[in-house]
């Protein structure tokens, strides 16, 4: 009798999967570790060609998520590579001290297998949740929870990758977990693959003492100013108005800025009651700067100008905008990089003057809101603190929200409180329609400031206002 061959299923069966059909059973076993359930080692395929492509998936999912956070058109950087491969390269190193503790015999790559099948999963959630603002409230209850999971993960990889957890090995693996944060924090190597151009022109002799002399003109040149502004009369209620056009560079910002100047002089009648600090790269000398420093002297002589105590002032901010607050800049001028809002709070307060409208166009914008929030104040943000707003670019006559409140609802709206609900509905269906995330502008208003308004709108006449146009 001859000798049979075994079945071709047999020998089907002893073949190792097929490179996508190993990759989607590691991203299984992945998901079901990321759920904290138990897994063994059968259950990864482990090898050189999986190993690659789970790398690769990783670095895509990286940089999705770098894409995402990134600013609007921020060109791609392969400098962040660096980054990653150091940062691989210690995470290499881990397993392999995690695995040599295991045993002799333990084998490095399923442990590197087993990691990188969870880690798609456990990156965007990590990244994700360090979005919400209640996570960023609690930072340190955030860690701890954070490091707890990571420690049950840690155990969950190890019985995936080699099947008995051994003490020594677990042990290592829960102090790389506890030490990562502070190693990461010592290299800060950047990983960002997206970066917006922060390359800050390098001022020559010439430009420095240019420089010079235009900060030591910004007194004298504020004080100019202010007192063309025409000051309060006795016994009736004005309304200022001041801009702030913080970035210099689009101009944009300068436009939008001019804009509301004559939006809001128009509603009120306070064309020769208002001013203007603005930051242009192409034109430094027909304002004043918009320097941190600048707005909180401008706010101080304005308030010699006004009834602090009755009058109000609406103050408008244009720039781009953080999480930190609103970017100030002018070519390579050296100023004060941003205006916080605990900044412009102090500026308020120190200048005294109580009843206030601001309103703060930019990315970001709500974060102002909880610091300068009081019963005599109403303020307008073209986005809430989480979420960028759009319409900055170069070739724009007005960002998004500035058409929408100053151009299209300000005019012949019964309140501001109307101009904003009419502002917001038009920002959400351009919005709706681009497919972008939505800005969700927001307002707060003050009981006291509200019956303020009420008062000087009552008084203004009912025809609607003609619209208003900005020369360039």
């Amino acid at each position: 009798m001859t000798e049979q061959p075994l079945p071709s299923t047999a020998t089907a069966a002893a073949e190792p999967p097929g490179l996508f059909a190993g990759v989607r059973r590691n991203l299984i076993t992945g998901f079901a570790l990321f759920l904290l359930k138990r897994r063994w080692p059968p259950q990864l395929v482990v090898g050189f060609d999986p190993l690659v492509a789970l790398l690769i998936l990783n670095l895509a999912v990286w940089a999705l998520l770098d894409a995402v956070h990134a600013e609007r058109q921020a060109p791609l950087s392969l400098d962040g590579l660096f980054g990653w491969a150091s940062y691989l390269l210690v995470g290499l190193g881990g397993c392999a001290l995690v695995a040599r503790v295991s045993s002799r015999a333990a084998n490095t790559r399923a442990l590197l297998v087993a990691a990188l099948s969870v880690s798609p999963f456990v990156l965007p959630l990590f990244w994700l949740l360090g979005d919400l603002a209640v996570v960023r409230a609690h930072a340190g209850l955030a860690t701890l929870l954070a490091v707890f999971y990571l420690a049950l993960l840690t155990l969950r990889v190890l019985g995936a990758a080699f099947g008995v957890v051994r003490r020594g090995a677990a042990l290592v693996g829960l102090l790389l977990v506890c030490v990562a944060p502070w190693v990461f924090g010592v290299l800060n190597l950047d990983t960002r693959l997206w970066v917006a151009d922060e390359t800050a022109e390098t001022p020559s002799e010439d430009d420095s003492g240019q420089a010079e002399a235009l900060f030591y003109d910004q007194p004298e040149r504020i004080a100019q100013a202010m007192a063309r502004v025409r000051p309060s009369q006795r016994g009736k209620t004005g309304v200022y108005f001041l801009g702030f056009a913080g970035d210099g560079d689009p101009a944009v910002f300068r436009r939008e800025a001019q804009f509301a100047k004559g939006a809001f002089g128009e509603r009120f009648g306070g064309i020769d009651r208002s001013a203007l600090l603005i930051n242009d790269v192409e034109d430094r000398d027909s304002f004043p700067l918009a320097s941190v420093s600048g707005l909180a002297q401008a706010l101080s002589i304005m308030a010699l100008r006004m009834d602090p105590q009755n009058d109000v002032l609406v103050l408008f901010l244009t720039s781009h905008g953080s999480r930190d607050g609103l970017e100030v800049q002018n070519g390579s001028l050296p100023l004060a990089p941003q205006l916080a809002p605990a900044d412009l709070r102090e500026a308020l307060d120190t200048a005294g003057i109580r009843y206030r409208v601001i309103v703060v166009s930019a990315c970001y914008a709500g974060v102002f809101v909880d610091e300068l929030k009081t019963d005599t104040s109403l303020i307008v943000t073209a986005a809430d603190a989480e979420h960028s707003s759009f319409g900055c670019q170069e070739d724009r006559e007005l960002t998004w929200f500035g058409e929408a409140f100053l151009k299209d609802a300000l005019p012949g709206s019964a309140s501001l409180e109307a101009a904003f609900a009419k502002a917001r509905a038009l920002i959400d269906q351009r919005e709706t329609a681009a497919h972008e995330i939505h800005s969700n502008p927001r307002i707060f208003v003050g009981a006291a400031i509200k019956a303020k308004l009420v008062e000087i709108e009552s008084h203004k006449p009912s025809a609607d206002r003609p619209a208003v146009t900005v020369r360039r």
